[in-house]
């Protein structure tokens, strides 16, 4: 569908609804470096490193910082790197759960996971004599964008010390937490180690950003190199861009913006939408709902991530609103999920608004028709 309104109404006809950039922006003096691993070498000054300690909160020579090729291969490599077979880690978010990746690596490292919803629960599992972590991951904000209060992460990492217990932040919204709420970075906060995406409301690639003390950073680097998990060097030249280029006013000006679709698709999702950072959202379950009492259907056919799926590729079909789904994944969450980072201004509240009137009608008439689903969401 992208390619077809593309190349029927060029490079505006398509409304980036993500969040994410994923882009490898260079400048013309980038060129040497990018010759060759032997010239990159030979010219960088690994100024990477203290401009991602500086954004995080991190100081030489306390702390070390390592890119990687993702936030997941952060997570793969901190959990194959601190976690022995048979340790308890325990994940704490605000709502919903973590990344996929968190658990899916302690699991590879042989760990056992327990995952608590707020600081308060987690406070209270540990004083009902729970086994005691040998890690403990905080995620600030969650895949379905839930945020967790920095006084909550607080709580949660005084906890996780008081357990003994290394204190890792899962930080990947970095760029918007702190733009938006205006709170500490990851390590001025204590973690011992924390990842940052910088494709996450920032212009670069899709690449992790990990930092922590710098003992712990170099048993982690072993094992990113070990494994293949390290960033090249296309990535580390994008990602110091990104950093160096970093703005938090357009991510301020889209979460205002979401303020005023927040009040205007309420009406049309009875209520059910949530702010989401700098963007609105609705959860697959809910949205199916919507669709199932909006086509009084006696059953239904799709489940919740397929209605998501179907309602952004009407969004694209409909508007040119490229959003998660649309982008060739279903994502982490399974959300019906609208960033008003970076085109939401530009698409503009009247599109957003009947798109997704539009997109929600359309996922009823599919509600029994399977393969009609199937044709919109995968084009067969």
């Amino acid at each position: 569908m992208a390619h077809e309104r593309h190349a029927a109404l060029g490079d505006g006809s398509l409304f980036n609804l993500t969040g994410l950039i994923r882009g490898f922006r260079f400048r013309p003096d980038d060129s040497p470096k990018l010759r060759s691993y032997i010239d990159f070498a030979a010219i960088d000054t690994n100024q990477i490193v203290p401009t991602a300690l500086e954004f995080m909160g991190g100081s030489t020579p306390m702390h070390d910082a390592l890119l990687c090729n993702r936030v997941s291969s952060a997570a793969l490599a901190t959990m194959l790197a601190l976690i022995k077979p048979g340790q308890m880690v325990h994940s704490v978010v605000a709502a919903d759960r973590c990344h996929p990746s968190i658990k899916n690596s302690v699991a590879a490292a042989g760990g056992q996971f327990v995952e608590y919803i707020g600081a308060q629960a987690f406070a209270q599992g540990l004083q009902h004599g729970g086994a005691r972590p040998a890690m403990v991951v905080i995620t600030t904000i969650s895949p379905s964008k839930h945020h967790m209060p920095e006084p909550d992460v607080r709580a949660a990492i005084a906890s996780a010390r008081a357990a003994g217990a290394i204190v890792v932040l899962d930080d990947a919204h970095m760029a918007a937490r702190i733009s938006l709420y205006g709170e500490t970075p990851p390590l001025a906060m204590g973690a011992d180690v924390a990842f940052w995406s910088l494709d996450k409301h920032l212009t670069g690639p899709r690449s992790g950003m990990l930092a922590g003390r710098r003992d712990l950073v170099a048993q982690v680097r072993t094992i990113a190199f070990m494994f293949g998990l390290e960033a090249q060097l296309g990535s580390i030249v994008a990602g110091l861009n990104a950093m160096t280029d970093f703005n938090a006013a357009p991510i301020r000006e889209a979460g205002l913006f979401a303020e005023e679709v927040m009040k205007a698709i309420q009406p049309i999702v009875k209520g059910k939408a949530y702010r989401a950072g700098a963007g609105v959202a609705v959860s697959g379950e809910d949205l199916l709902e919507l669709a199932l009492q909006e086509s009084g259907a006696a059953r239904c056919e799709l489940v919740p991530i397929e209605a998501t799926a179907a309602a952004a590729m009407v969004l694209l079909q409909s508007a040119g609103a490229i959003t998660i789904p649309a982008s060739g994944m279903p994502g982490s969450a399974c959300v019906y999920r609208l960033m008003m980072y970076p085109d939401g201004l530009r698409m503009g509240l009247e599109a957003i608004t009947e798109g997704t009137r539009q997109a929600i009608s359309t996922v009823a008439k599919l509600i029994t028709d399977i393969d009609a689903a199937r044709e919109l969401i995968l084009g067969e």
